[in-house]
C-alpha cells in the first residue's frame, strides 16, 4: 500500500489556479486538500516561495515571512522593505487566517502592487485578519471555495494510492465516512480497514482510525461541558435522533450550543427534525471516550425511550434490538426476530445472523431456527444453513413453515451443493406433505424455476401452468413468486418483449409490497436484464443490472446480488467493447464468489471472456481452471458462459478452427436465449456459412446477427458495421468493418478496402486493448510526419489557410497533402478525419 498519497481529480480547480493571473483564494474544510491542491498546481512554475502560518509565528510581526526576509530590517518603511525583499513570481501562503497583522498587511500589498501572483489557502468560518478578507470582499482576487472530494473522485484517489481496484461498497464507505476529506480518507486507508483479494480492494471492518486521526478529531470536537458531551454520546450511539427524542434524553441548551459550534447538524426530514453529528468520524472518537458501564447505560435509555415512542418507523424495531443487545441480555426473542428479519431484506446479512442467534439463545424456538438458516443461506454457508433446517426439518410446525423449510433445504442442495435430484426429490417431499393450497403451490412454483434454470424450459412451462391452474391464489407472494418464474422462462425461451411484460406487471406488484422482498426483485431484474441483452438494449440492460447490484445493501453484505448483476454487467460492458472495463467488473464479482457454487461458471467465465478477447491467455486459462474447480455445472445459464469462455481462449491461441467447433457443439446445448450469441460468434470468427441459416430470433440484434451471417459484399458489411455502432456493440462494429475491408480488396475495391480498413482501425481503438481474430492485422494507417500534423490540424476544425499560416507553407501544399491523407485513410472531410483521428 502506498503510503505517498496520490493527487488526483481537481482539474477544472487546477486550471483555474494556474489561469489566475495575479493570484486566487483558496477556501476549505480542513484537510479538504487546499495545500495539495495548490501545491500540484505550482508543481511546474519556476520561482514559487511558501509561507506557511502557524499560530507560533503569529506572534512577531511578519513572522511567516522570516524566511523570506533579510536579518536586519532597514530604516523607513517595513512595508516596502519587506514588499521588495519577496522577490518570487509565485507566492504561497498557506494558512492565511494564522497570518498576523504585519504579515497579513504585507499579502495585501504585494497583491496590489501585482508584481507578485499569490495564492493563498485558509479554512472555511475560520475568523481571517481584515487584509486577508479584503483579497476578495474588494475584488482583489477571486476566491474559490473548495467541496470536500466526490465518491467518484475517491475512488480515483483510492485507485491510485492503492494500484488496483477498489470494491465499490468499500469507496461508498470510505467516502461517507470521509465525507470526501483527503486528510481523513488517507488516514482511514493508513488504519488497514481495507484487505486486497484477487486484484481487488475490500473494507473488512470495523471502521478504524489511526491515533493521529482520533487525536485531530478530538482536537476539532474541543473542550465540552458535561451535557454537551452526553448530547454527543447519545448522537454518537443513536444517530439520527429526533430533535424532540432527543431533547427527552438530554438538554436542549446544549444541543442549540453544539449546533452553533457546528458538532452537530439540525435537518427538517419531511415533518421531523433529525439531529446528526457533524462528522461520523466525530461518532468513532466519542464512543472511544465511553466506558463499557456507561455506554450500557446510554444504551439502554435509548432503547426504552424510542421504544416508548412506539417504535414508528421500520428502521425503530432494528435500533432498538440493537441497542439492548449491546447493553446486556435481552429476553424478548419476538422484538430480535423482528429485526433480523429487518436486518435480512435491507440485506445487512452479518447483523441479522447476529440477531437470530441471539433469539435463539432468549428460547426463540423454531422460527429462529427458521430464521437462521434463512440468513446462512443469503450468506452462502449453505451447508451450516442445511444443518440447521434438517434439524428443524423433524419438529412440529404448520404448513407455511414446513414449505418455507422445504424450499430451502432445496436451495441449500440446488444451489449450494448441486444436488438437482435430491433438490427435486425433497420439494416432492414438502408438496405431498402439507394440506394448504397456498403451501403446495409455493413448493411447486419452486419446481418449475428450478427445472429452467437446468434447461427444462417446457417442463418448467408446464409445471408453472399446473401450479397457477391449482385454484385461487390465497398468498400474495405466491403470485409476485410465479410471476418472476414466468419471466424468467420467457426469457430463457428469447420471448425477451413477452418477458419484459410480465416483468413490468410483476414490477408493479413487488413495489405494492409491504417488504422490500429483494430475492423476488433480483429473479425479476434478472430476467429484464437477460431480456434487454437479447434485444440489443445495452442501456436498459445496465440500468437493471446496476439496480441489481444495490441490492446487495449499503455496504454490500449479500453476495450473491454483487456476483450475478456484477458479471451482467460486465456482460454488457464487454458487448460495447469496453473489454478492459468489463474485465474490471467482473474481477470485483469474482472476489465475491464462495469457495464452491452454482454462479462460479456465469462469472468467471465472464471473466475468463474478457482476457481471451484482451489477449490475455494465461490469465483466461487460469479463470477458467477455478471455474472447474469451484463450480456447479447444473444448467445452461452457468455452463454456457463458461465454454463459450473456452471457445475464445482458443482462439485467442489461435486454434479458430478449434473455437469454431465448440460454439457450434455448444449452440445445440444452449437455451434460446443464449444460441444467437453463439452462432455469431462463428461468424465474427469468419465462418458465417456454418450458421446463415440457423440465427433466429426476436428483436433488432438478433436480426442483425443473421444479416451479417449473409452479407455478401463488402457493402453489406460497412453497413453492418454501421448498424453495430448504432446498437452501441462498437467491437462488433469493428470486427465487421475489418471483414468488410477484406470482402472490399478480394474484390479490388482498394479505396473502399481502406475506408473500411480505416474505420475498423479507429473503432478498434475505443474497445481498449481488444484483441480478436478479426483484428489482428490492423494497423493505423501510415501517415508521414507532416501528413499527420496537417491533418491533425485539419481534424481539429482549423481551415487550409489557417494550417497554411501556422506551418509557413502554401494553401496548395496543405491541400495536396490533405488529398492524400484522405487517400491513405479512406475518409472523404474533416468530419470523418476528427472521428477517425481525435476519437
Amino acid at each position: 500500500m502506498a503510503r505517498s498519497w496520490p493527487f488526483a481529480g481537481r482539474a477544472a480547480q487546477l486550471a483555474e489556479i494556474r489561469s489566475a493571473a495575479r493570484g486566487l483564494v483558496v477556501v476549505g474544510q480542513p484537510g479538504v486538500g487546499k495545500s495539495r491542491l495548490v501545491a500540484q498546481a505550482v508543481s511546474e512554475a519556476e520561482g514559487v516561495a511558501w509561507v506557511r502560518a502557524t499560530a507560533a509565528a503569529a506572534e512577531l510581526p511578519l513572522g511567516a515571512f522570516a524566511a523570506l526576509l533579510p536579518s536586519t530590517p532597514p530604516s523607513g518603511n517595513p512595508l516596502g522593505w519587506a514588499a521588495d525583499a519577496v522577490r518570487a513570481p509565485v507566492l504561497v501562503v498557506d494558512d492565511a487566517h494564522l497570518l498576523d497583522a504585519a504579515s497579513a498587511a504585507l499579502v495585501h500589498h504585494l497583491v496590489t502592487r501585482g508584481r507578485t501572483k499569490v495564492i493563498a489557502t485558509l479554512r472555511t468560518e475560520t475568523p481571517a485578519p481584515d487584509a486577508v478578507r479584503a483579497l476578495w470582499k474588494d475584488d482583489l482576487l477571486p476566491r474559490m471555495e473548495l467541496a470536500p472530494l466526490t465518491a467518484q473522485e475517491s475512488a480515483a484517489i483510492l485507485e491510485r494510492a492503492l494500484g488496483g481496484s477498489v470494491e465499490r461498497s468499500a469507496v461508498t464507505r470510505l467516502w461517507q465516512a470521509s465525507r470526501g476529506n483527503v486528510l481523513y480518507l488517507r488516514e482511514l486507508v493508513l488504519s488497514g480497514v481495507l484487505t486486497e483479494s484477487g486484484g481487488v480492494w475490500r473494507w473488512r471492518g470495523p471502521l478504524a482510525i489511526t491515533p493521529s486521526l482520533r487525536d485531530t478529531i478530538a482536537g476539532r470536537i474541543g473542550g465540552l461541558t458535561p451535557d454537551e458531551r452526553e448530547v454527543l454520546e447519545y448522537l454518537a450511539y443513536g444517530e439520527p435522533l429526533g430533535a424532540d427524542l432527543l431533547s427527552e434524553l438530554a438538554a436542549s441548551a446544549a444541543v442549540e450550543r453544539l449546533e452553533e459550534r457546528q458538532l452537530v447538524t439540525v435537518d427538517l426530514e419531511g415533518r421531523r427534525l433529525q439531529v446528526r453529528l457533524a462528522h461520523p468520524l466525530y461518532g468513532e472518537v466519542i464512543r472511544g471516550g465511553c466506558g463499557t458501564l456507561r455506554a450500557r447505560k446510554l444504551l439502554r435509555r435509548l432503547a426504552d425511550t424510542v421504544t416508548a415512542t412506539g417504535l414508528r418507523r421500520r428502521e425503530d424495531v432494528v435500533r432498538v434490538a440493537v441497542w439492548r443487545l449491546d447493553s446486556g441480555p435481552v429476553a424478548d426473542p419476538g422484538l430480535l426476530l423482528a429485526a433480523g428479519d429487518r436486518a435480512r431484506m435491507v440485506r445487512d446479512l452479518e447483523l441479522a445472523e447476529r440477531l437470530a442467534r441471539a433469539a435463539a439463545d432468549a428460547g426463540g424456538g423454531l422460527p429462529a431456527a427458521m430464521a437462521l438458516g434463512t440468513v446462512l443461506f443469503y450468506a452462502d454457508r449453505y451447508r451450516e444453513s442445511e444443518e440447521v433446517f434438517a434439524a428443524a426439518w423433524n419438529l412440529e410446525m404448520d404448513d407455511y413453515s414446513r414449505t418455507t423449510c422445504g424450499v430451502y433445504r432445496t436451495f441449500n442442495l440446488f444451489w449450494g451443493l448441486g444436488e438437482v435430484e435430491r433438490a427435486l426429490e425433497l420439494l416432492e417431499e414438502t408438496e405431498h406433505s402439507v394440506s394448504e393450497l397456498d403451501a403446495r403451490q409455493g413448493a411447486r412454483g419452486t419446481r418449475a424455476s428450478i427445472e429452467a434454470f437446468v434447461g427444462d424450459l417446457d417442463k418448467a412451462a408446464a409445471t408453472l401452468h399446473s401450479t397457477m391452474t391449482m385454484g385461487p391464489f390465497v398468498e400474495p407472494r405466491n403470485v409476485r413468486a410465479f410471476g418472476t418464474t414466468e419471466a424468467t422462462i420467457l426469457a430463457a425461451q428469447g420471448r425477451a418483449a413477452e418477458s419484459l411484460e410480465v416483468v413490468a406487471r410483476t414490477g408493479a406488484a413487488l413495489d405494492r409490497a409491504a417488504h422490500a422482498l429483494p430475492s423476488l426483485r433480483a429473479a425479476l431484474l434478472d430476467a429484464a436484464t437477460q431480456a434487454a441483452l437479447y434485444l440489443g438494449d445495452l442501456d436498459t440492460a445496465e440500468r437493471h443490472a446496476d439496480q441489481g447490484r444495490r441490492l446487495d445493501g449499503e455496504f454490500g453484505a449479500w453476495a450473491r446480488a454483487v456476483v450475478e448483476f456484477g458479471t451482467y454487467r460486465a456482460r454488457a460492458l464487454r458487448l460495447r467493447g469496453r473489454v478492459a472495463d468489463a474485465l474490471s467488473s467482473c474481477r470485483e464479482a469474482a472476489v465475491r464468489l464462495p469457495s464452491r457454487g452454482v454462479w462460479a461458471g456465469f462469472c468467471l467465465g465472464e471473466l475468463a471472456h474478457a482476457h481471451a478477447l484482451l489477449g490475455q491467455v494465461d490469465a483466461a486459462e487460469e479463470a477458467l481452471a477455478r471455474a472447474e474447480a469451484t463450480g456447479l455445472p447444473i444448467g445452461p445459464p452457468v455452463v454456457v458462459p463458461l465454454r463459450q469462455a473456452m471457445a475464445w481462449t482458443l482462439a485467442a491461441r489461435g486454434d479458430v478452427a478449434g473455437a469454431v467447433t465448440a460454439l457450434l457443439a455448444l449452440a445445440d446445448q444452449a437455451l434460446p436465449v443464449q444460441t444467437p450469441f453463439l452462432l455469431h460468434d462463428v461468424v465474427r470468427l469468419g465462418r458465417p456459412s456454418l450458421v446463415a441459416s440457423r440465427i433466429t430470433g426476436e428483436g433488432p440484434l438478433v436480426a442483425l446477427f443473421a444479416r451479417h451471417a449473409v452479407a455478401g459484399t463488402g457493402a453489406e458489411l460497412d453497413g453492418v458495421s454501421l448498424e453495430f455502432e448504432r446498437l452501441g456493440l462498437i467491437l462488433h462494429a469493428a470486427e465487421a468493418a475489418a471483414q468488410a475491408a477484406r470482402r472490399h480488396r478480394d474484390t479490388g475495391m482498394t479505396r473502399a478496402a481502406q475506408a473500411a480498413r480505416t474505420r475498423a482501425w479507429a473503432l478498434s481503438r475505443r474497445c481498449q486493448g481488444a484483441r480478436t481474430p478479426a483484428l489482428l492485422d490492423l494497423d493505423v494507417p501510415e501517415l508521414t510526419p507532416r501528413q499527420r500534423e496537417i491533418a491533425l490540424l485539419a481534424a481539429q476544425g482549423l481551415t487550409n489557410r489557417e494550417i497554411a499560416e501556422r506551418l509557413v507553407v502554401s494553401i496548395r501544399t496543405v491541400a495536396n497533402t490533405l488529398y492524400a491523407v484522405y487517400e491513405k485513410t479512406g475518409v472523404s472531410d474533416r468530419t470523418a478525419l476528427a472521428d477517425l483521428l481525435l476519437g
